[in-house]
C-alpha cells in the first residue's frame, strides 16, 4: 500500500536506536522527541502522478492506477530546523488524503 523512505542527518541519529531496522514503539519521530528534537511543523508537498514500473511490482497495482508522491519535511526546534525528509508513495486507489487547515 505504501512505499517510504526516511533522510535524517547523521549528525543526529548517530548511535540512536532510530539507525535500527526496528526503531521501537513510535518509530522515527518519537526517536528525535526522546532524543531532545522536539518536532515543531511538517510541511507536505502533494503531487499525483503514474508509478514507475518498480513502483507498480513492488505496490501491486493495476495497470493505470495513479499513485500520490508526497514529500515530508519534519522540522524541530526553536528555531525550526528540518530534521527528515520522507518520501512516500501511496497506491491511489487504496487511500484517501484528508487535511484540516486552520481557518486563522
Amino acid at each position: 500500500m505504501q512505499l517510504a523512505t526516511s533522510q535524517l542527518p547523521r549528525s543526529i541519529t548517530h548511535g540512536m536506536q532510530i539507525e535500527e531496522e526496528e526503531s521501537g514503539p513510535g518509530g522515527t519521530y518519537a526517536r528525535l522527541e526522546e532524543a531532545g528534537h522536539h518536532l515543531s511543523h511538517f510541511v507536505e508537498e502533494v503531487a499525483v502522478r503514474m508509478p514507475s514500473a518498480a513502483e507498480v511490482e513492488t505496490l501491486q497495482l493495476l495497470p493505470g492506477t495513479p499513485v500520490f508522491a508526497i514529500t515530508r519535511i519534519a522540522y524541530a526546534g526553536s528555531p525550526a530546523k528540518p530534521v527528515e525528509l520522507n518520501d512516500i508513495v501511496l497506491a491511489g486507489d487504496q487511500v484517501r488524503l484528508v487535511y484540516e487547515i486552520p481557518a486563522e
